[in-house]
């Protein structure tokens, strides 16, 4: 009954023919508006479910342009077998190699990029030095041998929980954030919305979200995995 808080009357009224927690079409249909292709992050392991039940998704996705990558266990850091077999299982569904992980919690381990290189991963995310405000340290990119590290700038979870942030700050934020951004050597931020909570209050803004970056002049939006081959043969990333 609390989690109904989190929804409007009008999503609570369809939930006997639409589940509001699966949104991976709905996703792709609003970025498909705004010529937007990202990269999603899925689970092999779940508590209460299997990964192979979005099989169709993940193909879908692949297909049509955007990128699929590894939202690896938090119990996995820590252990190359682990994170290999999460790999793989991953590959099998999508029927192509798997370049970008995140680790799910952001577990970040120190031993994780060394894991990753072996596994011949190009790049992570999983990185946040600051749960309650939009920091510097939380831009650009970090070089850790072969890996590329995008730290988490800009994510629903922590909006909503750490900061507090209401529906109408949303914005005004993310104006702020590509503003230090701007001011930066490597003007990058990442924006990191779960699957879960577009229909949920505040999560629905994810299309205002799209709405302004793409208004931006100066702005690209892109894939993880193009944003990663882009540094790693020295093309242009001066725009957020």
């Amino acid at each position: 009954m609390d989690r109904k808080k989190r929804f409007d009357k009008a999503t609570l009224d369809q939930l006997t023919t639409k589940n509001p927690y699966y949104n991976i079409p709905d996703y792709m249909s609003i970025e498909e508006k705004f010529g937007v292709r990202s990269t999603f992050f899925f689970r092999t392991i779940y508590e209460d479910g299997n990964f192979t039940d979005y099989e169709d998704d993940i193909k879908s996705l692949i297909n049509g342009g955007w990128e699929v990558g590894l939202h690896s266990d938090p119990a996995s850091v820590n252990s190359i077998d682990k994170i290999h077999i999460e790999k793989m299982k991953l590959e099998s569904l999508a029927k192509a190699p798997i370049k970008a992980n995140r680790v799910h919690y952001l577990n970040f381990d120190p031993g994780l990029p060394i894991i990753l290189q072996a596994l011949q991963f190009v790049y992570d995310s999983s990185w946040k030095k600051s749960k309650g405000r939009v920091v510097a340290n939380d831009m650009g990119y970090y070089k850790i041998g072969d890996l590329i590290e995008f730290p988490i700038t800009f994510m629903d979870a922590y909006l909503f929980t750490y900061m507090k942030v209401k529906e109408y700050q949303i914005i005004p934020i993310l104006r702020r954030t590509l503003n230090k951004s701007s001011r930066l050597h490597n003007k990058i931020i990442t924006v990191i919305w779960h699957d879960n909570a577009l229909k949920m209050k505040k999560g629905r803004m994810y299309r205002s979200i799209l709405e302004y970056l793409s208004a931006q002049e100066d702005v690209t939006i892109c894939r993880g995995i193009d944003l990663a081959k882009m540094i790693k043969t020295g093309g242009c990333i001066k725009s957020p």
